[in-house]
């Protein structure tokens, strides 16, 4: 099935100054600044651009990373090119959960409950060993039809008497305020980069061997007992972190400099 609009019809002009994988990317960015392509939309093929200018496929690609390198695009390996969606963003300097967070911006995510254990945080090695906490529940959210994270949330024994059917309907924040009466004092929060493995690369519909944003949080009571261990695995292009800072970061004295040869 078609999803995408026709190419631009305006003509390129070889003899012009301008070289015409320029010309067609201008194109390209005026109509997705006039809604013709709107956010999610893929754009026409990479044959369908070549016929409709007369022009070779290295042209074709080389205005599409021309959108890529500005950011109005994303590629993605064997379904095309794609309007890039305005990112999906956390504040870090408050204390919310990760649903939270989406509710704030108008977004309603789509949720797919895909576990729910009461025993498998016990043997699963990604729980840092110093903590009790033997539910394991794993979420998969979905914007317009499309994963863009994974959650991973071990919780106290106390959770599993929740049960699926119902934790297919709550936050992970309101499983531990809402049921088991908890409340969150602090939380300890880690971003890196990371290539997780081969099962949440395909729940995410993301090619082998990828990279994702993995976010980790451990919650406290306002009594200093861990309640929660939490694993985000999030599609980069769809999610910003931000967060608010008095003074400097200074950066340059958190890095330590390195003893030749060691």
């Amino acid at each position: 099935m078609k999803v995408w609009a026709s190419p631009p019809a305006e003509p390129l002009a070889p003899a012009s100054a301008e070289p015409l994988y320029v010309q067609l990317a201008n194109q390209l960015a005026q109509a997705i600044s006039s809604g013709e392509y709107g956010p999610g939309q893929q754009l026409p093929p990479e044959a369908a651009l070549m016929t409709a200018h007369g022009i070779s496929r290295v042209t074709v690609r080389q205005a599409l990373a021309l959108l890529a390198r500005n950011g109005q695009v994303v590629s993605r390996r064997g379904k095309g090119t794609f309007v890039a969606r305005a990112p999906l963003q956390q504040d870090l300097s408050s204390l919310q959960g990760f649903q939270e967070a989406l509710r704030l911006q108008g977004v309603e995510p789509e949720t797919e409950l895909m576990e729910f254990s009461a025993s498998a945080g016990r043997v699963d090695a990604q729980v840092p060993p110093d903590l009790d906490l033997p539910v394991r529940l794993r979420r998969r959210y979905c914007v317009d039809g499309e994963a863009f994270a994974i959650v991973e949330a071990y919780l106290p024994r106390a959770a599993a008497g929740l049960g699926a059917a119902r934790a297919e309907h709550l936050a992970v924040y309101d499983i531990l305020e809402q049921y088991l009466g908890l409340h969150i004092g602090k939380a300890d929060v880690a971003i890196q980069c990371a290539r997780p493995k081969a099962r949440v690369l395909t729940e995410l519909g993301l090619p082998p061997r990828s990279h994702v944003l993995l976010m980790q949080r451990t919650s406290y009571t306002v009594a200093g007992l861990p309640c929660e261990h939490m694993r985000i695995y999030i599609v980069p292009e769809r999610y910003t972190f931000r967060m608010s800072v008095a003074g400097p970061m200074q950066l340059a004295s958190a890095i330590r400099p390195v003893t030749p040869g060691r």
